[in-house]
């Protein structure tokens, strides 16, 4: 849903039902469809009930989704779903919206939804959830899952979107690329068709001098800034590990550094509305600096290749 995707999706989720409206303001309620899309045998249609200000104007502040439903070709309701909705004077505080894509698989065809709201900050405000047939109802694989960054989105040349595949793993998957504060993590999601579940792909346990922690190995997107102060140092590690002895490994302004990979625990959140995922505390980054490859840890280190700190 290009453009419409802004305030954290969690705001927009408190409740299932919709907040009472100003008594000086006139609302309409209309209703959009979308489809109707083949998923095997059958037809669905995702219909979505808005509500909007009787005095008209600009539908990104003025128009907002109340429910969505998912219908087979009968009109059998399949799905529904009710959002909030809350009045800041003659607009709506925030808006919601939402749009749906084709999911083709390898095994089976669904439905991709998502959902995005007006206003809210970088990164965030976006939420997906994957719908498939089980026992020939259209059913979500999960709550709405939101994080900060975006889904990457693989089509084929007619624009159907494509679950992927992940080495040495059978089930199919969707990526995830999550902001962890320095850098990107690009997560696996796991869509099992039988079963009609999503969930992380890897799981994994790697043990700490405080405890075990879900530490998995991904694929990681960075882009440098490098710092005004040079040349600095970072502590390299042979391993992610804190207790090997680093290399202190100077940095210079010009440095070729690359990129390689993290290994972060990232976290699938649930409440009553949504699931959210995020990269937990101290995640390790390896990294290769001048033909020198090996793994940081710190925010101080982090800060000093190039990567600061941003929310």
């Amino acid at each position: 849903m290009p453009g419409r995707l802004v305030i954290p999706f969690t705001v927009a989720l408190l409740c299932g039902v919709a907040v009472a409206a100003d008594a000086q303001v006139r609302l309409e309620d209309f209703a959009q469809r979308l489809g109707p899309y083949a998923i095997g045998p059958q037809k669905f249609s995702v219909v979505l009930h808005k509500k909007r200000m009787a005095i008209g104007g600009d539908p990104e502040t003025q128009e907002t989704l109340s429910s969505i439903e998912i219908r087979d070709a009968a009109g059998a309701l399949h799905y529904e779903r009710s959002l909030p909705f809350r009045l800041a004077g003659s607009a709506f505080q925030y808006t919601i919206d939402a749009s749906a894509e084709v999911l083709q698989g390898k095994q089976a065809r669904g439905l991709l939804v998502s959902y995005g709201t007006l206003p809210s900050p970088p990164l965030s405000g976006q939420a997906w959830q994957v719908f498939g047939t089980f026992d020939g109802t259209m059913v979500p694989f999960s709550k709405p899952l939101s994080f900060d960054g975006q889904l990457v989105i693989e089509k084929d040349a007619k624009g159907v979107v494509k679950t992927g595949s992940e080495p040495n793993f059978q089930p199919e998957v969707l990526r995830a690329k999550v902001w962890g504060g320095n850098f990107f993590v690009l997560v696996p999601l796991r869509v099992d068709w039988l079963p009609a579940k999503m969930s992380l792909a890897w799981r994994c346990a790697k043990s700490t001098p405080q405890d075990v922690r879900a530490m998995c190995e991904y694929p990681v997107e960075a882009e440098r800034v490098p710092v005004e102060e040079s040349p600095t140092f970072v502590r390299l590690f042979s391993e992610a590990d804190a207790g090997f002895t680093p290399a202190h490994i100077v940095v210079q302004k010009d440095s070729q550094v690359e990129f390689l990979a993290t290994e972060a625990e990232v976290l699938w959140q649930e409440d009553a509305e949504e699931a959210s995922l995020r990269v937990g505390d101290d995640p390790w980054l390896k990294v290769r600096i001048d033909g020198k490859e090996g793994w940081i840890h710190t925010y101080e280190d982090f800060s000093a290749i190039g990567l600061p700190l941003t929310n």
